[in-house]
């Protein structure tokens, strides 16, 4: 007998800004004042898909100069510039030293100085970036939830009048005065790609640099498995999608060691997970107190640890929905779905420790995108039809440690943070500004701006 009435009370769109602490609960900003003496704004390295820079929250955060696509062409192309259009001095911080003692990534490191030198074309070879809208989806969600501002729009009115009218999107980002370098990847098994965005984002100068995935690196991506061996085979080996040549297995471990070092100069935070991984994914898993190196774990609105979250090794949770959880270790499940039957339901469960809160942030306008559009045309050029295509429901490490990255933005965008700050000093600054949250027998670390946090949903 299903007992779920689908009764889902509502919920503040920007609850996890609130639960933060960076938005008071009267809806005004806490914290935002920009303080920065040389009116330089903080840049966010995103190195995920590509997205949509047109959207109207996400296009003053989006530097589209420095933007680079690295999914169509090796070493990138400026996917919003002509193709043709020469480089101008990018003001590349070329005298980095991030790859000494690293001769592969010395090598890739030559390649793309040269190639995001003045006068270099802006596309590579003439080929097409892959920046599309449906292509888009991840980038933009994450995106929104670092540096999303609120703005104005011009909308149609439906018929009969097809009248004009100007409408307020008030969403917004953690750090709305941040600037947001998208490096768009695919998702190859290649080390040189990921050396590639990881080095530009170096060049750059990036002041925080957000990794919301994995890295596929056939050792380091399942650790634990390296060392057993199947019939004298290691297992790492047999569950390979390709075997591994001695040049790949080289540049893959010197990834290792680059995103290392350049966690000494700038915090490198990563998502650690939607699999319940033991200790995170890779490189999550690299964090460790001598590095800045961020791992983000996740927790719904009721502060306990989300359904589908890594939960040992994270250096700090943050806002994200939850999932359902059936399996020896636990019942987790959502009692309003309307098809939640108890039958079959052990008890003792943890039902209540459930939250059906999602996260919400931008999404790609118009038929591509999490959110659908009732229109399956694309969208006009001028006028908005709809917004409900605009936004979407979010979730996992992903959108917890975009979050994060808007948090350490937000720190340095309001003085809060040093600019000449290096990854360690960021991430003990992010350590001293969170608050202990007990979940049970284990404590977490939880961004709290002012030593304020809630959780709505408790």
């Amino acid at each position: 007998m299903t007992t779920g009435r689908e009764n889902y009370p509502e919920y503040d769109a920007l609850w996890h800004l609130q639960s933060m602490g960076v938005r008071t609960d009267k809806h005004r900003p806490n914290g935002w004042k920009y303080k920065r003496s040389d009116r330089k704004r903080t840049r966010v390295a995103m190195i995920d898909t590509s997205v949509a820079v047109d959207h109207p929250n996400l296009e003053p955060a989006i530097n589209k100069k420095l933007a680079l696509d690295l999914f169509s062409a090796p070493l990138g192309s400026f996917a919003y510039r002509k193709p043709d259009e020469k480089l101008e001095d990018l003001c590349l911080n070329t005298r980095t030293r991030v790859a000494d003692g690293l001769p592969g990534i010395t090598e890739i490191l030559g390649r793309l100085i040269d190639r995001t030198s003045h006068g270099s074309l802006a596309w590579q070879n003439n080929l097409q970036p892959c920046v599309g809208a449906e292509f888009s989806s991840h980038g933009t969600a994450i995106a929104g939830l670092i540096g999303a501002k609120p703005t104005r729009v011009q909308a149609v009115v439906p018929e009969p009048s097809d009248e004009i009218t100007s409408i307020p999107l008030p969403y917004v980002g953690v750090d709305p005065f941040c600037e947001i370098v998208p490096i768009s990847t695919n998702f190859d098994p290649d080390p040189e790609v990921l050396i590639v965005a990881f080095l530009y984002a170096e060049l750059i100068d990036a002041d925080v640099v957000l990794l919301p995935r994995n890295v596929p690196d056939p050792v380091r991506t399942v650790p634990e498995i390296f060392t057993r061996t199947i019939d004298g085979v290691p297992l790492s080996e047999a569950t390979a999608p390709a075997a591994t040549t001695p040049e790949e297995a080289q540049l893959w471990a010197e990834l290792a060691e680059l995103i290392v070092n350049i966690s000494m100069a700038r915090p490198v935070v990563c998502a650690a997970g939607n699999a319940n991984e033991e200790n995170g994914i890779y490189p999550a898993n690299l964090a460790t107190d001598h590095n800045g190196i961020i791992s983000v774990g996740a927790m719904n609105a009721k502060g306990v640890l989300a359904g589908f979250s890594a939960s040992q090794g994270l250096t700090v949770m943050a806002p994200s929905g939850d999932a359902e959880v059936f399996d020896r270790t636990q019942v987790r499940l959502d009692t309003r779905r309307h098809d939640y039957d108890p039958v079959g339901v052990p008890e003792p469960n943890e039902n209540h420790k459930y939250s059906h809160y999602d996260v919400i942030s931008t999404d790609v306008p118009g038929i591509y995108g999490y959110s659908d559009s009732p229109y399956r045309s694309l969208e006009p050029e001028t006028g908005l039809r709809e917004f409900g295509s605009y936004f979407c429901s979010f979730g996992g490490t992903s959108a917890a440690s975009a979050l994060v990255a808007g948090y350490l933005s937000l720190a340095r965008s309001a003085g809060e943070l040093d600019v000449k700050a290096d990854g360690l000093q960021a991430k003990a600054w992010l350590l001293a500004n969170c608050a202990e949250v007990q979940d049970g027998d284990t404590c977490y670390l939880y961004p709290a701006w002012d030593g304020d946090y809630s959780f709505p949903d408790a």
